[in-house]
């Protein structure tokens, strides 16, 4: 079996799970690396579960012993040198070795791999129901954090082309999350979030959900911990194997879901657009050629 397999099994099973083995689910969904580099006996203890717990996942997903549930993961971080510091020493040895095209390369293949993978995995009926969330909202909270902050800024960019109602969460002048505190019922919230989960991320989307907002979660797993409370998920595909957690396929999502709103809004967002242009006319925004 591979990590591939492992990963869609403890998917496809993970709301059946009682509680204990549910957390160790996440753990091993979210820390491969871990997995392969770590005895039963650490992991509990990393995870902070019984090992026996953590011995009936192994049996569950069809293991007789960790030994052998291990093995899969040692191929892969053996395969993708996923570790922080072999990621770093990796790269160092291509540029002393002259071979700087060939990480460049493989960062360009990783991406297109994880935007191939997105576009199989994201389903149409999801991005229509987040964009009739979205268009029916009093307001649209954006939450993206740190490497994530490029993409939500993207996204309430393009929605202030043809709305008023969207509005970014930044934390500024150290306020994080007072933009939500009137949050309800009309309201939702927009949550984009990769490994490692950003805990003030999630705070405003339990506070909002619990004031009665809805939540559309855009992550890169099914077991993110904003998709228990989000009425919509976009789940992606991004590779954690490169130096760097990449956005793009995030960027592609965002782009893709703007897309089905402008489409759904139609004449009244064209509208909209046409006045943005007398704007930038006035302000002499962009350089004319």
């Amino acid at each position: 079996m591979t990590l591939d397999e492992i990963n869609s099994r403890i998917d496809s099973t993970f709301e059946t799970y009682p509680k204990q083995l549910r957390v160790a689910a996440r753990y091993v969904r979210e820390n491969p690396e871990k997995i392969a580099m770590h005895s039963l006996r650490q992991i509990s203890d990393l995870a902070s579960v019984h090992p026996s717990s953590l011995m009936r996942l192994v049996r569950e997903l069809g293991f007789e012993r960790y030994n052998e549930f291990r093995d899969p993961f040692r191929s892969w971080l053996g395969g993708e040198g996923t570790t922080m510091r072999g990621r770093v020493e990796g790269l160092r040895a291509k540029g002393k070795l002259g071979r700087m095209s060939e990480a460049v390369a493989e960062v360009f293949a990783r991406d297109m791999s994880d935007l191939e993978a997105t576009a199989d995995q994201i389903r149409i009926e999801d991005l229509v129901a987040a964009a009739d969330i979205i268009i029916a909202a009093r307001r649209v909270f954006i939450v993206g954090f740190r490497s994530l902050y490029s993409a939500a800024f993207f996204l309430d960019y393009n929605c202030r082309m043809f709305s008023a109602k969207t509005v970014l969460i930044d934390g500024r002048g150290g306020a994080l999350g007072d933009e939500v505190r009137d949050a309800g019922p009309q309201d939702v919230v927009v949550v984009l979030s990769h490994r490692s989960y950003s805990s003030d991320a999630l705070k405003i989307a339990r506070y909002a959900r619990n004031a009665g907002s809805k939540v559309v979660s855009i992550v890169d797993s099914s077991l993110a911990p904003t998709v228990a409370i989000s009425d919509v998920r976009l789940v992606l595909a991004t590779s954690h194997s490169s130096l760097l957690s990449s956005v793009v396929s995030t960027l592609s999502v965002v782009q893709a879901l703007i897309t089905v709103i402008v489409s759904k809004l139609g004449d009244d967002a064209f509208d909209i657009m046409k006045r943005n242009e007398a704007f930038y006319r006035a302000f002499d925004t962009f350089v004319e050629d």
